[in-house]
């Protein structure tokens, strides 16, 4: 019991520092953080080979894009299942259904659509679907969606307006470069939509169709939730098939 408690009170007396340094010789979790964020971590799942995609969430609102326990053993840090942290800890993995990082709109109304200032020129957007993406350049898994975007853009162009809102400066948008963007782009400092949404980790989108009502939301690149061409193309054949019926 004498060497237990002389071990404790000399752990307890050591600086901070080399304490932290302890822990991540020897605690090997896999943490990671978006720049500008200090409390956001990363879960990266290796299995997702495709997309490479590491879903962001705030370790105050935890939350995965995996659908049970059983399937993360090894494709998140430990203490997402187990955390040496907390003596009362609750897995945020949910049972079932999709993840969102924001509030639920879907067939509801969208907010009314407001920027601060054009990057690119202003599209025309009466009478057609808008995809509508929260991001920043800072995050790793917009970079990883742009491409996705930008075939969206080339692919559905005549249908669809696909638009990339960030809440940064005009001077940090412009000095992004790669990947390169060739959809259309705004700034909103005040983030008015994204706040309305509640929208607490980017990438997040919205699809709207003409009429104002929200048709798809959340994570773009979410594991068996994806946002693909496929599911863009069947939302646009979904309406033109209702426009004829109604002709």
């Amino acid at each position: 019991m004498i060497e237990v408690r002389w071990l404790k009170e000399t752990f307890y007396r050591l600086p901070r520092f080399l304490v932290y340094s302890l822990i991540i010789l020897f605690v090997p979790v896999k943490l990671g953080s978006c720049r500008g964020h200090e409390q956001e971590a990363s879960i990266c799942s290796d299995d997702l080979q495709k997309s490479e995609v590491c879903s962001v969430y705030d370790v105050n609102k935890l939350g995965n894009h995996i659908a049970n326990e059983s399937e993360i053993q090894e494709d998140v840090p430990r203490f997402v299942i187990n955390s040496p942290f907390q003596d009362n800890y609750v897995s945020p993995i949910p049972a079932e259904g999709m993840q969102l990082w924001a509030t639920s709109r879907l067939w509801e109304k969208a907010p009314d659509f407001v920027v601060e200032k054009w990057i690119t020129t202003e599209p025309e957007r009466n009478g057609k679907y808008l995809l509508i993406e929260f991001w920043a350049t800072w995050c790793r898994q917009c970079k990883l969606t742009i491409p996705r975007l930008n075939a969206f853009h080339q692919r559905f162009g005549k249908d669809l307006v696909v638009i990339g809102i960030s809440d940064e400066s005009e001077q940090v948008i412009r000095s992004h470069t790669e990947p390169a963007i060739d959809y259309y782009l705004a700034i909103d400092t005040l983030a008015r939509m994204k706040n309305e949404l509640a929208v607490i980790s980017v990438p997040h989108v919205i699809v709207v169709e003409p009429g104002g009502y929200v048709v798809w939301e959340g994570f773009p690149l979410l594991k068996d939730h994806e946002l693909t061409e496929d599911v863009i193309g069947k939302i646009i054949q979904k309406n033109r098939d209702c426009s004829n019926k109604t002709e």
